[in-house]
């Protein structure tokens, strides 16, 4: 049976995205936050639930009703969804998606990567949960983010279908993407549609020791989100891990492939 009552957690890019393509198909959404007066606006019907993400029996009663939760707390949450997921189960919900989306968390060759620890706990969490048959989750993995040229609605179609197919999805790692890229390609379709005369100056670096470099700066401040984002933008262009994939979910999910063309015309319009 299709699910129906969905929670959605964070309303940043990816979960403003995700509240979209669930109102649009026909779910009733409520959306739990910490602050009801940071929600400024939302689709029609969807509900605003006020919670402590800190207190269990906060998010049970939020909870109740609700048979799936979509969790896209950004990177300082990833932690806390151990008791949302504990709370989600004395509450009844039947699916968990965690905020696990990108690619490294799955990678069994980034499984020392410093950014990924607590989402393959959560993973881990979920998964002995599942196996005792008290919560279905579903992971996605879906590549880099490249929502400054492509906009990432495709995430939120692909949870909205997801959910849709509970039993296709079921304790599974999903993996799709509309694109595969790279930095050359997109330099290419810069060049091409920029006016003649413009001049590029391309510098080219060691990704090794550019991720290594980023890697020790966070290690001495966790808290420094522009190292965060020096290794994730390292570790993607770099080669190392896995940012795409050879077989997809695209299909069962309703996600096309873009055409080159498409991938021109959207690279086109950013610049």
């Amino acid at each position: 049976m299709a699910f129906q009552n969905v929670a959605l957690l964070g309303k940043g890019l990816l979960g403003t995205a995700v509240l979209e393509q669930l109102a649009s198909n026909g779910f009733t959404v409520t959306i739990l936050t910490r602050d009801s007066s940071s929600i400024e606006s939302f689709p029609s019907g969807v509900r605003v639930a006020q919670v402590n993400y800190s207190s269990k029996e906060s998010l049970v009663k939020a909870l109740t009703g609700q048979e799936a939760v979509v969790s896209t707390l950004g990177a300082a949450g990833v932690a806390s969804q151990k008791l949302i997921i504990d709370a989600s189960i004395e509450s009844g919900v039947r699916r968990f998606i965690p905020s696990d989306f990108g690619s490294f968390s799955t990678d069994p060759d980034a499984r020392g990567f410093p950014l990924v620890k607590a989402m393959i706990d959560i993973q881990n969490h979920l998964k002995e949960k599942a196996a005792a048959g008290a919560l279905e989750y579903t992971i996605f993995s879906t590549g880099a983010f490249l929502e400054y040229f492509l906009d990432i609605a495709t995430i939120g179609k692909a949870v909205a279908n997801a959910l849709k197919s509970p039993d296709a999805t079921k304790n599974r790692n999903l993996k799709i993407h509309e694109a595969v890229l790279t930095q050359a390609k997109v330099l290419e379709v810069a060049k091409k549609q920029t006016p003649p005369g413009i001049k590029w100056t391309e510098t080219q670096v060691d990704p090794t020791l550019v991720l290594s470099e980023a890697i020790a700066t966070l290690m001495d401040n966790p808290a420094d989100i522009g190292a965060a984002y020096a290794v994730v933008k390292a570790s993607v262009l770099g080669g190392k891990f896995q940012t795409a994939y050879d077989r997809v979910d695209n299909e069962l999910l309703g996600v096309c492939l873009l055409t080159d063309d498409e991938i021109e015309d959207k690279i086109a319009a950013r610049i």
